[in-house]
């Protein structure tokens, strides 16, 4: 049987965390142009397991500013997230303790999944394999894994004695936006939550997620290319379980980074680059580290909801 806690789809995300961490120790400062990328997700990390507030939509695709957005003759390529918010459209709110808790077996954070009767039980792999399905461009394919307490297979999400779920999900393809970009996306997360059977206290969940987008077009007459790389590693994340009401994380961190390029024809590339790691100790508020372009600064986020105040 495959381990669901190993992760396989995304080894990527891996080699992805590491060398944007290594990177943005030397990287040129970034410009604006690039930061603006930064302020939302790829798209289709909507579609993943992530602590990115993605979307898939259409108009959310990135474009560069225009070349009306001068001031003094200046060219300014807008703003990034800024040091009182989070990169990547946010930060989702199971990952902060902004979902309660319902009576039921499955609900609040971590608890929902989107098997459905599109999905065969593979006794090769001891996974339920979804899809692949496609909307818009977009080609999703979805693979579950369901324990007992005792570590036994299940092939179905069983309500009360399932207590550990592995999803991976991947997604595919291309969308039109703005009516002269095209962007081409691959993305991929593998998300493994315990502590879901009846009487559990806590739920642990250990995710990894990582996807690239590159979007050609043009703005303004000029030609453009623009990657967007997001990747994100949940490890150790505890969530109290108490009926009724949200919990934040008592203990485990979340870190995220992303690195965007944008270049015009006859231009120089601009980049951007952010790293954003956030650290639960079991108080009220969270220590998150973030560091853009070279420069690092700490802050700390009230949970469940706050904005981030830096120093």
């Amino acid at each position: 049987m495959r381990n669901p806690v190993k992760i396989v789809a995304i080894a990527g995300a891996v080699f992805f965390a590491a060398s944007c961490a290594r990177d943005m120790a030397t990287s040129p400062v970034g410009s604006t142009e690039a930061a603006a990328a930064l302020v939302a997700a790829p798209i289709s990390f909507d579609e993943i397991s992530t602590s990115f507030v993605g979307s898939s939509n259409e108009q959310d695709g990135f474009m560069p500013s225009g070349r009306n957005d001068t001031e003094g003759g200046r060219h300014d390529g807008g703003f990034g997230p800024g040091w009182g918010a989070f990169m990547g459209g946010g930060i989702g709110e199971g990952w902060v303790g902004g979902i309660a808790f319902g009576g039921g077996f499955g609900h609040g954070p971590f608890g929902d999944f989107d098997e459905d009767d599109a999905c065969a039980f593979s006794t090769t792999t001891n996974r339920l394999d979804c899809g692949p399905e496609t909307h818009g461009g977009l080609t999703l394919t979805r693979s579950f894994s369901f324990l007992d307490a005792a570590g036994n297979v299940q092939q179905q999400f069983v309500r009360g004695t399932t207590n550990t779920v592995n999803v991976q999900r991947t997604v595919n393809g291309t969308r039109r936006h703005h009516e002269t970009a095209t962007s081409t996306v691959s993305s991929s997360s593998d998300l493994t939550v315990s502590g879901l059977a009846s009487g559990s206290t806590q739920r642990t969940v250990d995710a990894r997620a990582a996807g690239t987008e590159t979007t050609t077009g043009t703005k303004d007459g000029v030609a453009f290319t623009a990657t967007r790389i997001a990747g994100d590693t949940t490890t150790g994340l505890v969530i109290p379980v108490q009926d009724g009401r949200p919990t934040f994380p008592t203990a485990g961190t979340i870190i995220r980074a992303m690195q965007a390029t944008v270049t015009r024809d006859g231009e120089a590339p601009s980049t951007s680059s952010r790293r954003e790691v956030v650290t639960f100790d079991g108080s009220s508020t969270a220590k998150v580290v973030i560091t853009q372009d070279g420069v690092t600064k700490n802050c700390t986020k009230p949970l469940p909801h706050g904005r981030l105040s830096c120093q």
